[in-house]
This record gives structure tokens, sequence and C-alpha cells, in this order.
């Protein structure tokens, strides 16, 4: 954005609000190969080919894992080559996978795409996203990975609704198609013209500004924080971080959000099918939930600048469970309505702001793709769980409700753990 000194000069628009724009097509588009675009696609590709949930869950699960292995190989080259060749490459084959799909006529088929769909969705495009915006900024952090953000949020509350407009209208095949072209049309383009390593390629500084403006605004920071020092510009290497007791707590509590947010947003709308809820009305409900995200995505990016993400974090943990503690509660359309606007706001505030910036916060830019390339295959495999368990737990007993207690349970437990988790000195 444009802003003018002291003096009276403007200043000119900090690329990094460009990079922001870039991310957040990027993010959009990457929703077509997450849970809650494959929701969608359960119920009719199980009742057409006779498979149980179980079975369409293992794919995303063998996928998954074999993205965390990938992953380990992305993290470690991101800093260096920045994150413009693997978004690229990750996009092609997401939009080829869904375009593929379309012609699927036998399990091994559909195993095939979504390994394929879920090592770039998971391993390559997921992964590199948590580490673009971050290098750019230090100072406006929060707000930055927030809006970034609203990309991916949208791309949640869109997506699942045109699929199922076209699947209505026309069928899966279709629709998967359609998938595919979009992630093609909208984010390819720009990642390759537009998407820059770090504000230090450019000779510029993040968050556009030089040092002594940095670091007056480190010092109005640190007078507005009543709970955590400044942010400051120290970063530390893998070797270092892994000392660090707090690692380790933020590990454990993000392993377990990834494992029991997509056990929640695939099983969703079956969910609510089970519980009366038509699915033409689920999937609204489930958009509803991912728009809600994005107004708390943002709300805690600016809480998050003056703050800190570590009681932020831990009340968001607890509030998740609260969320699916009324869950098994939801029984209509309103009831639902409810709970989507509640649990889509912590769930926004937690997965797109506060999960992204902490790491960063704590452990500075430069080694910030190594550490996520370590972090983000243990959240992988924890990832490809949740789905898998829920699947299970309604095959043998015939609902989900024991297994969104128990996730509500180990939401407050991470609560704990990321209050535990204080930041390095």
């Amino acid at each position: 954005m444009t802003t003018t000194t002291a003096t009276g000069s403007r200043k000119r628009l900090y690329y990094g609000w460009v990079i922001v724009i870039v991310v957040a097509l990027a993010g959009f588009t990457q929703t077509a190969g997450t849970f809650s675009a494959l929701s969608v696609f359960l119920k009719p590709m199980t009742d057409e080919f006779g498979w149980s949930r179980t079975v369409f869950t293992g794919a995303t699960t063998v996928g998954t894992i074999a993205g965390a292995f990938v992953s380990l190989i992305v993290g470690r080259y991101l800093d260096r080559l920045g994150g413009r060749w693997f978004l690229t490459g990750g996009l092609f084959f997401l939009g080829g996978t869904f375009i593929l799909m379309a012609f699927v006529q036998n399990l091994w088929q559909f195993y095939a795409l979504q390994v394929v769909d879920r090592v770039v969705t998971m391993g390559i495009i997921g992964l590199t996203l948590q580490v673009i915006v971050p290098k750019w900024f230090v100072v406006k952090r929060g707000r930055a990975v927030a809006l970034a953000g609203v990309g991916g949020m949208v791309g949640s509350t869109v997506t699942p609704l045109y699929l199922q407009f076209v699947i209505g209208a026309a069928d899966w095949r279709i629709a998967s198609a359609v998938a595919g072209g979009v992630v093609w049309v909208i984010s390819i383009l720009p990642v390759v013209l537009l998407l820059r390593r770090q504000p230090e390629d450019l000779g510029l500084r993040p968050d556009g500004l030089t040092v002594e403006e940095a670091a007056q605004e480190m010092e109005n920071q640190a007078r507005r924080r009543s709970h955590s020092a400044a942010r400051e510009e120290i970063s530390y290497t893998v070797a270092q971080v892994v000392r660090f007791p707090s690692f380790y707590l933020l590990v454990v509590a993000f392993s377990v959000l990834f494992m029991v947010g997509p056990g929640l947003v695939l099983h969703l709308i079956p969910y609510l099918k089970d519980k009366g809820i038509d699915p033409q009305q689920g999937v609204l409900i489930l958009s509803l939930w991912s728009g809600a995200g994005a107004v708390g995505a943002l709300v805690t990016g600016f809480l998050t600048d003056r703050f800190g993400p570590r009681w932020l974090g831990a009340l968001a943990f607890v509030l998740m469970g609260a969320g699916f503690a009324l869950l098994l509660a939801v029984d209509s359309v309103a009831t639902g309505v409810l709970w989507a606007i509640f649990m889509g706001t912590v769930g926004g505030a937690i997965f797109n702001t506060l999960y992204q910036v902490i790491f960063a916060d704590y452990y500075g830019r430069e080694s910030l793709g190594k550490i996520r390339g370590v972090v983000w295959p243990v959240q992988m495999l924890s990832n490809s769980l949740g789905p898998l368990i829920a699947a299970i737990a309604y095959d043998a007993l015939g609902t989900y409700s024991p297994v969104y207690a128990g996730f509500a349970v180990l939401m407050v437990l991470c609560g704990g753990l990321m209050f535990l988790a204080k930041p390095p000195r």
C-alpha cells in the first residue's frame, strides 16, 4: 500500500502486497484439492461405484502420507529457490488430476489420481503457501498472512457451492473437470509472472520499511502488546530450533489440529445428512463455515499484531473444542448455521492466521522453509489420520458422534500446550 513519510514524500506500493494477492489467488484454487471440496464428491462417487467411506477416504490417506515425504524435499529448497516454480508445477498437476478424474472408471485410477492430488495439494502447494508471505513481513505479518489466507477461505466457501451446483445440474464428472479448469485459469499465470522469493531480492526490506522505520514500529508494537514482546528480526537455524521446548509443544498442538480439522471437513456433509439435513443445505452450512473463517482470519490478523499469537492461540484451541461439542447438538439447518458461524470464525483464526504466524514469529524468516519442512511432514501424517479415523468409526459404529466428542477433548488439551509454548528469548 502507498504510504506518506514524515517529510511528506510518497512511497511506492510495497511489492509484498502484490505477493499477498498472488498467494490469495493460489490459495483460492488450491481448495479444489482440499477436504472441503472432496467432501462434495464423497457421496455421489461412493454411490456410483459402491465404495465404502473408508475406501474413499483411504485414497486421500495414502496420498497425504506420500505428500509428507515430498514435503521433506521441498522444505529444504524453499528458502533458497523461493516458491514460484514449486507453486507453478503444483497448480498445473492439481488442475490436471481433476480433469483426469472426470474419466475415472475403477478404484485404482481414483487412488492414483488422489495420490497425485494430495501430494501436490499438501506436500507442495500447502507447504509453499505457508512460507511465502511471512518472509515479506515482520511488523505487519499478522494482517498480511490473514489477508493472503482470505483467498483460501473464500475458495473453501465458493468451491463446494459451485461443485455442488454442477453436480446437481450435470454430474460429478463434469464438476471435477470444471474444478481442474478453474485451477489452471485463475492462478498459474499470476504465480509465474509476479511471485518473488523475498524482499531482499528486489532491494527491499520487510514491510517496505527502512531500518529506522522498522525500529520505531517495533518500539510502538512493544508498547501496545501487553502479554508478549514485539517481533524482532531474529532468525534461528533448524539445529537451534529443535532445542527449544516451545518447538515440540507447537508441533504436537498443531499436529493434533491437523488431524481433527480434516476429520471434520471431509465428513461434515455426510454427518449433517445423518442428522436429517439435506446435502444441498449441508453444502451451504459448509460454505458458511468457510466464509465465517475469512472473518475470523482477518480479525485475528490484526489482533495478532497487537497481542501476539500465543494467548490468542490457546484461546482458539479451547473454543474449537467447544465447537466440536456443539456440533453434537446440531439437528437442524438453523442450529447448523449457528454452529458454522461460531466454528468457522474460530477455525479461520487458528488455521489461516495463528498457525502461519507463530513459527515465523518465534523462529524468524531466514530458515522458515527448512523449519516448515521439518514440521509439515509430521502434520501431514496426522492430517491423513483424521478423516480415516472418522470413516472407520462411522463404518464400525454407524455414527460420527464418539470420535467428534474425542476431538473436542483433544482441542482443549492442545489449548494448554499452546499456553505453555513460550517464545524463545
